[in-house]
């Protein structure tokens, strides 16, 4: 010690209760007790055992008994501070690498970027809280800690709002809560340390925080909006016969079908199902023809009418099949056409005709996508391994007759960015070939059947509560049949000819 004074000056608590240390006139840090005191003096070459009671070697310039700091309190609200801030660090990191090497959109991959651009930060804000709630040995840190909790506040919103629109209240839902409820709190606690007063260039750094929010926004509405109403879906699908060939026996036509099924646009589709069906309508000739009355009724059902040909008898399945399997990708330019070929008997066709029927559903592969079990999700409402393929379960009354037969594809839909999967209540999407029992009433003959495909996107996974058709759209999801006929008596014909 110098005969001038003592070397060690011990300043008055600061608002906080730190008190700052001097050593010959320099400052060498700030101590939150005694123990911390005896800390920063011995990092500043002073003796250990230093008597902090003897006036000649410290001088205290407030009470030495004055520590006013609540240490527990203070590390309690830190340790709430970094929790809120690293829970939504994982959150967006989860959904940012999620989003940024799977969403279906190039907007959807950009804001990947975005978030976790954004869980980078707020893990070196919970960094910060450290320095920020200790001595603040940091310029900056309380300006990180304030960028971070306003991070979290605008996507824990964000999150909260797009599943509470959505209707969707179980999964992450309570988490948005507290998250939201934490940012109130955390916004409070940093704004009482005014840290704003510290920010460099606070006009720029408000505007480079928008301009990438923008730029954010601009390609999610780009991929979202934008691109999908530019360029819808260009599949052209129909059918038609080709040339028919007699058999040998001239028992039997033939006849060559024609399924066309391509994709000529410039968005990739996922395939749900699809199906087509050759059946025969055996007919007579009426002579009289019918009047208004028969014709009102078959307009009314649905039906075509025709008034010299009398459909008399029960119509028989002749073929049946799926165009490509369920679950497969069309990409731009790729061609899943097929060809059949339908042996048509002429005994018992008189003057009938043979329609062939034919339907497919996609949806946009921009927009969702099917899990890649899908194809081999494959159930059968018979017991496969019994000789009599014996039924054993029943589809929605709503989709089918107790005791009808069917097999059903499923998966869960997963859509474009990990954000609307987290946020909105999972849908199935589901196809179904429905194979239906004769009963009293069906228009095909008793021992046949005339199968039908159902698709659709459902809230669960044994499609109990189907989606309407408004809110099957954010998928895309199109069902698209067409069906062609012709007279036996022209096939017949056409396959004579040379």
């Amino acid at each position: 010690m110098t005969a001038s004074g003592p070397q060690v000056i011990v300043h008055a608590p600061d608002s906080r209760g730190l008190r700052e240390v001097s050593v010959a006139g320099k400052s060498v840090g700030r101590a939150w007790s005694r123990r911390d005191l005896r800390r920063v003096l011995r990092r500043a070459g002073m003796p250990a055992d230093i008597d902090l009671g003897h006036p000649g070697q410290v001088r205290w310039q407030a009470d030495p008994d004055l520590w006013p700091d609540r240490p527990w309190w203070r590390r309690i609200q830190a340790c709430l501070m970094m929790l809120g801030l690293l829970v939504s660090a994982a959150v967006l990191f989860r959904v940012g690498l999620t989003d940024t090497l799977r969403a279906l959109t190039f907007g959807g991959r950009v804001m990947g970027v975005v978030f976790l651009t954004a869980a980078v930060v707020e893990t070196v804000a919970a960094a910060a809280v450290l320095d920020h709630w200790g001595k603040r040995s940091t310029r900056y840190a309380g300006q990180c800690v304030l960028l971070g909790v306003v991070i979290v506040a605008v996507t824990s919103l964000m999150f909260l709002i797009l599943q509470w629109e959505g209707g969707y209240h179980a999964g992450l839902f309570w988490l948005w809560v507290s998250l939201v409820a934490w940012s109130a709190w955390a916004l409070w606690e940093v704004s009482r340390h005014k840290v704003w007063q510290g920010i460099p260039h606070p006009k720029s750094f408000a505007t480079g925080v928008a301009l990438s929010a923008l730029i954010g926004s601009a390609s999610v509405a780009y991929s979202a909006m934008y691109t999908p109403y530019v360029a819808p879906p260009k599949v052209p699908f129909m059918v038609s016969f080709g040339k028919p060939t007699m058999n040998a026996a001239r028992t039997s036509l033939y006849v060559p079908a024609h399924l066309t099924f391509r994709n000529e646009g410039s968005i990739s589709i996922f395939v749900v199902g699809t199906q087509w069906s050759a059946t025969i309508w055996p007919s007579t000739f009426r002579e009289k023809g019918t009047g208004l009355t028969r014709w009102r009724d078959e307009l009314g059902d649905g039906w075509d009418t025709h008034s010299h040909e009398d459909f008399n008898a029960p119509a028989r399945l002749l073929a049946a099949g799926q165009i490509t399997s369920a679950g497969s990708r069309l990409d731009p330019g790729d061609d899943f056409s097929k060809q059949a070929v339908i042996e048509v008997p002429l005994k018992d066709a008189g003057q009938g005709r043979v329609e062939l029927d034919a339907a497919i559903s996609f949806i946009r592969a921009d927009r969702c996508k099917l899990a890649n079990s899908y194809p081999q999700s494959i159930e059968y409402s018979w017991d496969v391994d019994s000789a009599d393929r014996k039924h054993v379960w029943d589809a929605p009354p709503w989709l089918a007759n107790p005791g009808d037969d069917f097999f059903r594809y499923r998966s869960r839909i997963y859509r474009s960015s990990a954000i609307m999967n987290m946020t909105q209540a999972p849908d199935w999407a589901a196809m179904w070939w429905v194979i239906p029992k004769w009963r009293e009433g069906q228009p095909f003959a008793p021992g046949d059947t005339i199968p039908y495909m159902q698709v659709h996107i459902a809230r669960d996974p044994d499609s109990q509560e189907v989606l309407s058709e408004d809110e099957q759209e954010p998928y895309g999801m199109k069902t698209r049949s067409t069906s062609v006929d012709q007279p036996v008596a022209l096939l017949r014909r056409a396959a004579e000819k040379p």
